[in-house]
């Protein structure tokens, strides 16, 4: 650390490019190397930072000793291997989501990072959401008393499966990985992933007993098919958990289906009330007063953040984060599942 600042290391320009500029907006991160394959892209970026460093490797970048921090922001298949190599270099890892390919390869991140110290945190963004920090606190003071269903869901409309590659200054480059399983892609990973994460969080981690589930793959292979591109994703995803306390949870992610409009909807079930967020809409929460059942509209004034100001703020003050390794093993092994009940895992 130099000046009280954390000194990072960015490795993939893609989503990491948000990742930057979000560092760089912090008083006290520094964005100090850069890395990309795309070579054309990686100097344009330099110069147009000013960063240090800029390597087109990430073995180069975690071996860079002028560095405190890596956020990797690559294809999920890459997860695992980057991150346990930049936590066995000395670095503290901020990982986009989800963690890893599979429970076993998140797994093994989780135990580098116990075995080294160093803060690993899975870059979860819409945990830190006022109206999810709301909900946290709200729930946790127990008004919805026991929880005993969730059901959690983000839907897309038709017109908007990730496309095979996307425009930017030195020309296109590939997003296929978001629809190839072999690169860990498909909406239970990518958008299902979140909303998992979200409904685990705000209930407390309670430990899974079950998880069966479908995995469909019904419209990508004649969306990209002029593409010439591996199409093999699921594109529409549904699950339903149980878990050792008696909670259960219903799971739906589609990239596009035949409905209205794209919806992200967590709505909880509780014996002593209920609450319900959803995309476009205030929170609301259900329960009794004077014995007559209401509905609330709260006013939310919690302030947001941001996995970047976060994380900065965890390594700088030695904190835990409210996103650990152990919920990020929690959550990909409830995607196993659906893939495992599918036959596609």
């Amino acid at each position: 650390m130099t000046n009280g600042k954390l000194r990072v290391g960015v490795i993939g320009l893609g989503i990491g490019h948000g990742h930057v500029t979000a560092f760089n907006s912090l008083p006290r991160a520094e964005v100090v190397a850069i890395c990309d394959k795309d070579n054309a892209w990686l100097d344009h970026c330099k110069q147009a930072w000013g960063t240090r460093y800029a390597f087109s490797s990430w073995e180069e970048l975690v071996a860079c000793d002028e560095l405190d921090a890596v956020a990797v922001c690559l294809p999920t298949v890459f997860h695992d291997a980057v991150t346990i190599a930049a936590l066995n270099a000395g670095k503290h890892v901020l990982c986009e989501k989800p963690m890893a390919a599979n429970a076993e390869k998140a797994q093994a991140m989780a135990d580098a990072a116990r075995a080294t110290g160093k803060t690993l945190m899975i870059s979860y963004n819409q945990r830190f959401g006022s109206d999810i920090q709301y909900l946290k606190k709200y729930i946790d003071e127990g008004h919805l008393g026991d929880i005993y269903f969730v059901r959690t869901a983000w839907r897309r409309a038709m017109g908007a499966f990730p496309r095979a590659d996307a425009p930017r200054l030195t020309g296109n480059y590939s997003r296929n990985w978001f629809n190839e399983k072999s690169m860990g892609g498909g909406v239970a990973t990518d958008l299902g992933s979140h909303i998992v994460d979200l409904a685990m969080y705000l209930t407390g981690f309670p430990k899974v007993k079950q998880v069966v589930g479908v995995a469909y793959n019904k419209f990508l292979p004649e969306v990209l098919k002029s593409y010439g591109v591996p199409s093999d994703a699921d594109d529409h995803s549904v699950g339903f958990a149980k878990f050792e306390n008696g909670m259960s949870m219903q799971f739906e992610a589609s990239f596009g289906s035949y409905i209205e409009q794209e919806k992200i909807v967590q709505a909880f079930y509780g014996d002593k009330g209920g609450a319900h967020r959803e995309s476009g809409q205030p929170v609301k929460l259900f329960g009794q007063a004077a014995g007559q059942y209401v509905t609330t509209v709260p006013r939310i004034d919690m302030p947001g953040s941001s996995p970047m100001e976060h994380f900065v703020d965890c390594v700088l003050e030695g904190k835990t984060p409210i996103v650990t390794p152990e919920q990020g093993v929690a959550v990909t092994a409830i995607l196993d599942g659906i893939y495992k009940s599918t036959g596609a895992g």
